[in-house]
């Protein structure tokens, strides 16, 4: 009995530790990297000369940055569908459908700028400018698609153990940025980003939680089901 104790609490502390550092990699890889390099701008003359001179070494720090943002918050959303599947059923499929559109609408909206980089010579400003606003735009509809998989989330762990207070959080984040993104989508100029960024933050609330309120922590950590039947054979 020790043994599989042991083991049990080996698995709880390995799952928690993927949800703390999946979290704050997910959140602040895209805060920092934003941060550090926001890309080539809007005039199309300085896009290709820009282009034609090579991303400055910070560009490659920021890209890489939220690149493996990208990459922890697939592992998040896989974290949240696991511990949601028996629990909200329903909420897990809609996070981990929303949540796998997200990213790959995210990480698709690279190409037109690898485009406008790959072949600068071929292009004129008009058209530089156009890619750019393309991988720009899609901003907004992966913001659109990452705030209805936290509206989903959300809403499904308010059925279960989570603390309910980061579970409302997700679901009014992510319900607000829905309709900032039905907006955003009608009207790009009238776009706002808040609710998008109050997702980020609540992944380094949850992640902070998990590590400094040690019960809070133990609420987020999918409990073994025992089966009863296999349990009576014992």
């Amino acid at each position: 009995m020790r043994r599989d104790g042991v083991d049990h609490d080996s698995r709880d502390m390995k799952r928690n530790r993927t949800l703390v550092i999946s979290a704050l990699l997910a959140s602040l890889g895209p805060l920092a990297g934003n941060g550090l390099w926001a890309g080539p701008g809007t005039d199309g003359d300085k896009i290709l000369a820009d282009a034609r001179d090579g991303l400055p070494t910070i560009a490659y720090v920021g890209l890489t940055l939220e690149l493996l943002g990208f990459a922890a918050l697939a592992v998040l959303f896989a974290w949240l569908v696991t511990f949601l599947f028996e629990r909200a059923s329903v909420a897990a499929v809609t996070t981990a459908i929303t949540g796998t559109a997200m990213l790959a609408v995210k990480v698709g909206s690279a190409g037109p700028m690898m485009v406008v980089h790959s072949i600068p010579e071929k292009l004129d400003a008009v058209t530089a400018e156009a890619l750019i606003s393309m991988n720009d735009q899609s901003f907004v509809v992966s913001g659109f698609l990452m705030c209805v998989a936290f509206l989903a989330a959300g809403i499904g762990l308010l059925a279960t153990e989570f603390p309910r207070w980061l579970s409302w959080w997700a679901a009014v984040a992510g319900g607000l940025g829905v309709a900032a993104g039905i907006v955003g989508i009608t009207r790009p100029d009238s776009y706002v980003p808040i609710p998008f960024l109050l997702c980020l933050v609540w992944m380094i609330a949850v992640a902070i939680t998990s590590v400094m309120r040690p019960d809070d922590a133990a609420s987020v950590i999918p409990a073994k089901r025992v089966d009863p039947h296999a349990a009576a054979t014992e």
